[in-house]
């Protein structure tokens, strides 16, 4: 399993045709309102989002996105770690991601990540060069493009674009993938409504919905992964 938009291990697919007849979605999570005021402010500041991950319905762990920015530097260092269980009779399958990202603009400069797939483990390491990333996925080196989205999806497409490219950070792997806009958003936050946007990606492998607020930072995402509908909402936010 893959934490994000990105490619699950079989397929991954919407739920229901029904979920883009949506034209508003509504999140809400528990959190003091000067919390719930600032998470609609300025983005450039030290947080973590705390996603609860539900499989067919159930608990199924917890994706957490710390961004940290470095002004002198100019650039934001994200930081993504998942935990998931999923028991069904007498078997458990496990997965974690860990996963250190760093951005300057809308350009990914490095990347450093490693993940358990129920037993098979992934090392994903990038560095900018060239103006694009050398990608080292399980000891393999190529080149990379440095313009894309990583599929942990702390950063959303451009709403001008039709196309975008994916950064598996468990694989190392691109993919090309259509971008459309499903409306706007008017996201209740301790009974205060922030306006949002929400998106469906889909491209080989992938066809899954990204929600933001209307600072960009991820609030939900929704998939299928091999047969199961996995949701993944936002439950806090901490300076």
């Amino acid at each position: 399993m893959r934490v994000g938009i990105a490619r699950a291990a079989i397929s991954t697919a919407l739920v229901v045709v029904g979920y883009f007849g949506l034209t508003a979605c509504w999140i809400a999570w528990a959190a003091p309102n000067n919390e719930a005021e600032s998470a609609a402010a300025d983005p450039l500041v030290t947080e973590a989002r705390t996603f609860s991950v539900k499989v067919d319905g159930k608990p199924a762990g917890t994706f957490t996105i710390t961004s940290k920015p470095d002004d002198a530097a100019a650039t934001i260092t994200v930081s993504a770690v998942a935990d998931i269980q999923i028991r069904k009779g007498p078997f458990t399958y496990k997965y974690s991601l860990r996963s250190s990202e760093t951005w300057k603009g809308d350009r990914v400069t490095a990347l450093d990540s490693t993940a358990n797939d129920d037993g098979k483990r992934h090392s994903v390491k990038a560095t900018a060069a060239d103006g694009g990333l050398t990608v080292t996925a399980n000891g393999r080196v190529r080149a990379g493009r440095a313009d894309v989205l990583t599929t942990t999806g702390w950063r959303g497409p451009d709403p001008k674009a039709r196309d975008v490219i994916l950064l598996d950070t468990e694989d190392g792997s691109e993919t090309v993938v259509q971008v459309q806009s499903l409306g706007a958003c008017q996201v209740a936050i301790n009974g205060q409504i922030v306006d949002g946007q929400k998106y469906r990606l889909t491209g080989k492998g992938v066809d899954s919905e990204w929600w933001f607020d209307a600072t960009g930072r991820p609030i939900h995402q929704r998939m299928i992964w091999d047969g199961h509908k996995v949701v993944m909402d936002l439950t806090g936010v901490s300076k």
